[in-house]
């Protein structure tokens, strides 16, 4: 019986070693035997012959006929098939259950955010980079806090031709704001103001963070720290809603 080598790999793949695959498929060809005669014909040894043919029919390939002689007969493929698929899906049932019951309240404990979650970035120059790329992903929210809004009237430029081409929704909040650059920012920006802003922040989507600090006067000394994770954005826009609920509509 010729038989494809794509056929005997799958069956190896269905938990078969070399023996059981020569021994099924010496029954299939060969139809009711005994185990010599399955021996003989698959040229597994006799001396292994009867372990090989236990352990088929433990993983339900054969049938065994008990008598005089002992008589071995392979299930069909149809059936072997459906069994094994069966087998499978409660095992996978089964051991997805215990698998998420014990481990999925262990993870959600134990959550945080590791060193890739969060990068340093390097001088104002980067930062403003950095915003802008953030900017461009936006789809849903744009949070934006400033101490003062000092940022020079190129740079708001800047910044708004990136929100002006996604359908964002843009809060800004700052202490100040000179007259000079409210012409310059959209009317459907909604930006209020407050005495005290501690610290300037951008959170988009709820997603992304990054959160702007001065390190000194020049350019290079400004440091920002940026997060790709869901509980950096969580609190800074809880800070966010915090303060913007105490502020006044510019």
């Amino acid at each position: 019986m010729s038989v494809s080598e794509a056929t005997i790999k799958a069956l190896k793949q269905l938990g078969l070693t070399e023996y059981e695959t020569q021994a099924y498929l010496a029954l299939i060809g060969g139809g009711q035997m005994g185990a010599s005669d399955v021996s003989t014909k698959s040229k597994v040894p006799f001396s292994r012959i009867y372990d090989v043919l236990g352990r088929l029919e433990e993983k339900q390939f054969i049938q065994v006929r008990k008598g005089r002689p002992t008589t071995y007969v392979a299930k069909a493929p149809t059936e072997v098939m459906r069994l094994i698929r069966l087998d499978w899906e409660e095992r996978l049932k089964e051991s997805s259950s215990l698998v998420i019951s014990e481990l999925q309240p262990l993870y959600e404990r134990e959550e945080h955010a590791t060193t890739r979650d969060v990068w340093v970035v390097h001088g104002r120059a980067s930062i403003l980079a950095k915003a802008m790329e953030m900017l461009d992903s936006a789809k849903e929210e744009v949070l934006l806090s400033l101490p003062s809004f000092d940022f020079s009237a190129e740079d708001v430029d800047a910044i708004v031709e990136r929100v002006l081409g996604v359908k964002a929704k843009v809060r800004i909040l700052t202490s100040s704001i000179a007259d000079t650059l409210k012409e310059l920012i959209p009317r459907q920006f909604e930006v209020r103001t407050r005495d005290r802003v501690f610290g300037a922040g951008l959170v988009v989507d709820q997603r992304d963070t990054l959160i702007m600090l001065a390190g000194g006067e020049q350019s290079d000394e400004f440091l920002g720290i940026y997060s790709s994770h869901a509980i950096f954005a969580a609190m800074s826009s809880s800070y966010f809603e915090s303060l913007w609920k105490d502020s006044t509509p510019l």
